[in-house]
């Protein structure tokens, strides 16, 4: 790749949200369901935190260089979202997804098919709409001349049956290696992946797995990731008939992949930057504790954090949802308080 300057490219954003209070949606998966071995009980998987607009006002704050910020629906939007601000694209399901794959209520065929929006810039960031900037974010954080930054940290994915996401990573990871030679791809540029940005711990695991006959797997971070729209055109042109047979799942299955298949093909192509990426942002997760302490974790970490993101991420068995939810949003309204330029 040409090296280009972070000042030459455009930055885009992207952010996947549903609604999943609106009738007609709610009506539509049901029926989807209906056809579905997914039972629908993965509530997190669609539930609403009434955050978004302190996303968009953390992207204010502390991403003002962002080109433009996509915010990708089945065809609903927030009430108080602006749409006459020139940054905010609005993007609908069918506006880029193939009409054969649509209803679609699964995040990988959202994912998956993102490169075909016409606008979205080569080089953009995917966010959720659990993520929220809370220091300030550089171009430099996500792009270096032009390259992904990302981590080339491996890992083994130690499957469990009641975790769907463990048996897609496995996916991920297995077309990974119908394409690539792990001892072949570390050689060719082993800085990517013994390096002192890493740590030490990242750099001892990097080197017992290295020995591994083929790549066991690779350590996610749940966090924003950066892409090149080019990767997805690669990676579909390798492998259409799986990925199509993904995309026409209403509902997200173990057979799936995500888009881990595409950061990590970013990675085993060599064509990324070495970055402190376990550094850049901390994963709040509700479901691994006490929820009152967890929420004072989570209020330090947003009004006195080195860390430049934070995801607030919930789970299916947590309880009190309501609660917990007023609580973070209190937190957030406190560390934003204004308006953002995307709100009415």
């Amino acid at each position: 790749m040409t090296k280009v300057s972070n000042e030459k490219i455009k930055i885009d954003l992207v952010i996947p949200w549903v609604d999943d209070n609106d009738p007609v949606w709610i009506s539509e998966k049901a029926r989807y369901e209906n056809m579905s071995n997914d039972t629908g009980k993965h509530v997190a998987r669609y539930r609403d935190w009434d955050n978004l607009k302190y996303v968009f006002r953390s992207i204010e704050k502390y991403m003002p260089w962002i080109n433009n910020v996509f915010l990708i629906t089945c065809g609903h939007t927030p009430k108080w979202i602006s749409k006459k601000n020139q940054k905010l694209k609005i993007v609908y399901h069918r506006d880029f997804i193939p009409a054969k794959y649509l209803p679609t209520f699964s995040s990988h065929t959202i994912e998956l098919n993102l490169f075909r929006i016409s606008e979205l810039s080569e080089h953009f960031i995917y966010f959720n709409d659990d993520i929220f900037a809370i220091n300030t974010l550089r171009p430099s954080d996500f792009f270096h001349n032009g390259k992904p930054c990302d981590a080339g940290i491996l890992n083994v994915h130690c499957e469990k049956k009641s975790q769907m996401i463990h048996s897609i990573a496995n996916k991920d990871v297995g077309i990974i290696n119908e394409h690539f030679q792990m001892s072949k791809v570390i050689s060719e540029n082993r800085n990517n992946w013994f390096n002192y940005k890493y740590g030490l711990r990242n750099n001892i695991q990097n080197s017992i797995l290295s020995t591994c006959p083929r790549f066991p797997g690779f350590k996610q971070f749940h966090m924003a990731n950066s892409f090149l729209k080019s990767t997805f055109v690669e990676v579909w042109n390798k492998e259409n008939e799986y990925l199509n047979k993904v995309c026409l799942n209403k509902f997200r299955t173990p057979n799936d992949v995500n888009q881990w298949l595409i950061r990590e093909w970013q990675l085993v192509t060599n064509d990324f930057f070495p970055y402190s990426k376990h550094k850049l942002g901390y994963l709040v997760d509700f479901e691994k504790g006490d929820i009152d302490i967890i929420i004072k974790q989570c209020q330090k970490i947003i009004n006195k954090s080195k860390y430049k993101m934070i995801c607030i991420n919930d789970g299916d068995t947590i309880n009190n949802f309501e609660y917990l939810k007023d609580e973070v949003n209190k937190l957030l309204e406190t560390k934003f308080p204004e308006k953002s330029c995307f709100e009415r």
